[in-house]
């Protein structure tokens, strides 16, 4: 947690020369270039000589008509001289160590991580304000203190130092404070020539947060695990593949579970596209009636002629063109399972008395028979319309209405529940390729498109969107310029069309983002994103980060 700090900046104005050394550094300020690098003598040659005088432990010097002065560092290694023209020492020499001592301090107590020191024995002997805030302690509460004593107070616990003092080297370890933080710190020895310790200094940085965002982290992936294992357990039951993350969808789905074990009638209601039959299925195969019939109608998709024909059959000889034998209907077929019918906004009003009827009295007569036939049918109807509105407006019976809206499911659209959107994508993907044997790949920025478009037509338009690219993209890696091209259908992918519900500010970000990842996913870095858009490497960042990152 070392910061290096450049020392001999502070000291470009004094009159006296300045080195700084350690372990991989070699500073120093102007008047050591004037005095003696112009006279021949190499940046090398001045720190070989330096650290060999501190290897002998000599710390004062005289040499070419300068005093050389050595001080050894509260750091592993370091050293810093002094050096001062002989005649003009005396005048001044105790201003400029007045100075530099300020300057050191100065930069001591700026420091946002914690220094600690400690002498050779434990003794607390200076500290800055990152102690003071981490411990709850001032200054001088501390300084004098040995640690074994701030460690019996509860102040922080285990003590580095101590370990130090014992091991006689540098020590990491996670440290708890009486406040509640949680601190790594860094302890080091530093030593004389003759091998006395003389200075514990500990480095510390407060990882409270970040410990507990692992923490947190590490919950998370338990739910994810858990859900995992019950999204399994789910599609093991119902043979129907889910592919869901959003918490919106996973209520739905409990609900579905919750009425799939009784026999009231379900509505379920949403835009065209959100999954409604692929739901009603798996109501059916959660239920006590999984092992009978599963039917489906589309009462939009049938002319008005047929329709009673296709729900209750006729008899034989019926009307003209009737098969010789007669013929079930959907109710009859599905006797003992489950009947899903299909835009039942769409059901004209001469049916819908009869489906009533059936609703009541659980039994109908087939077109031209006499007998009436007695079903056990779970009936589950769906519908993208406002029903209550239709009932208003008298093109919907309001009897039965009520009596299909028992237990209504409200199946959100897919702008709405995004974090099911790029799973849906993959999990499309991966159909197609065992479909039309073609391996397609979702780059980030491309996942991130997806995510951020609107999908009116939902989950039906999404999949019919990637099928589109998977058969005519060329590239094995689907990318975001593909997604933005195929979205408008445009070469040059214009700016979407202004949008009901969304601020001037909320359109220009959307068409921002798409800017940004596209260029992103060609230049690969933020310097070249910078250069291609003209704009600073750091608002290059800022905006990776806000439109690519967050993935």
């Amino acid at each position: 947690m070392q910061a290096d700090i450049d020392i001999a900046s502070f000291l470009t104005s004094f009159s006296i020369g300045f080195c700084y050394l350690n372990e991989e550094t070699f500073a120093y300020n102007k008047l050591i270039e004037r005095w003696f690098f112009e006279q021949g003598i190499t940046p090398t040659d001045l720190s070989v000589r330096l650290r060999k005088w501190a290897a002998d432990g000599d710390f004062l010097q005289r040499m070419d008509g300068f005093l050389w002065e050595g001080r050894l560092l509260a750091e592993p290694h370091g050293f810093a001289w002094l050096i001062f023209p002989w005649e003009t020492k005396e005048s001044h020499v105790a201003a400029e160590y007045e100075h530099l001592y300020a300057e050191l301090k100065s930069v001591f107590a700026a420091a946002y991580d914690e220094i600690f020191v400690t002498d050779g024995e434990g003794y607390t002997v200076r500290v800055n304000g990152a102690c003071e805030r981490n411990y709850g302690l001032t200054a001088e509460q501390m300084v004098g203190k040995h640690v074994t004593e701030l460690v019996a107070q509860g102040i922080f616990s285990p003590s580095a130092t101590l370990d130090v003092i014992k091991q006689r080297k540098q020590i990491n370890l996670v440290q708890q404070t009486q406040n509640g933080r949680r601190l790594l710190v860094t302890a080091t020895p530093v030593f004389t020539q003759d091998g006395q310790l003389i200075r514990v200094v500990s480095n510390s940085r407060d990882i409270t947060e970040l410990l507990n965002l692992r923490e947190q982290l590490d919950q998370l992936q338990e739910r994810v695990e858990t859900y995992e294992e019950t999204l399994q357990l789910r599609e093991e039951a119902s043979g129907i593949k889910l592919t869901v993350r959003s918490s919106s969808m996973l209520a739905v789905l409990s609900k579905i579970e919750k009425v799939a074990k009784v026999d009231s009638t379900v509505l379920l209601l949403g835009e065209s596209g959100v999954g409604k039959t692929h739901l009603a299925r798996y109501l059916h195969n959660m239920s006590p009636r999984k092992q009978e019939p599963f039917l489906s109608v589309n009462c939009s998709a049938l002319p008005e002629s047929l329709i009673e024909s296709e729900l209750f059959g006729y008899e034989r000889g019926a009307f003209s063109g009737a098969h010789e034998k007669g013929k079930k209907g959907l109710f009859e077929a599905a006797n003992g399972g489950t009947l899903f019918l299909d835009e039942i906004g769409e059901l004209p009003l001469s049916m819908q008395a009869k489906l009533l009827n059936v609703l009541q009295e659980k039994q109908f007569f087939r077109i031209g028979g006499t007998t009436p036939i007695q079903v056990d049918v779970r009936i589950v109807a769906a519908t993208n319309q406002d029903l209550k509105k239709k009932v208003e407006e008298k093109t919907f019976r309001n009897d039965l209405y009520y009596r299909l809206n028992v237990i209504p499911i409200t199946i959100p659209p897919l702008r709405e529940r995004q974090e099911d959107i790029v799973p849906l994508a993959i999990r499309f993907l991966e159909e197609f390729k065992e479909t039309y044997g073609i391996e397609k790949k979702l780059s980030y920025t491309a996942a991130e498109e997806l995510r951020r478009a609107q999908w009116p037509g939902n989950i039906r338009e999404l999949r019919n969107f990637l099928e589109r690219i998977v058969v005519t993209a060329d590239e094995d890696v689907i990318t975001a310029e593909h997604i933005t091209r195929a979205l408008y259908d445009d070469e040059e992918a214009p700016p979407p069309e202004p949008e009901e519900g969304m601020t001037l500010k909320d359109q220009l970000e959307r068409y921002e983002g798409q800017i940004i990842r596209r260029a992103y996913e060609e230049c690969g870095s933020t310097y070249k994103l910078a250069e291609m858009l003209g704009i600073s490497q750091s608002s290059a960042m800022r905006k990776v980060n806000k439109y690519v990152k967050e993935l």
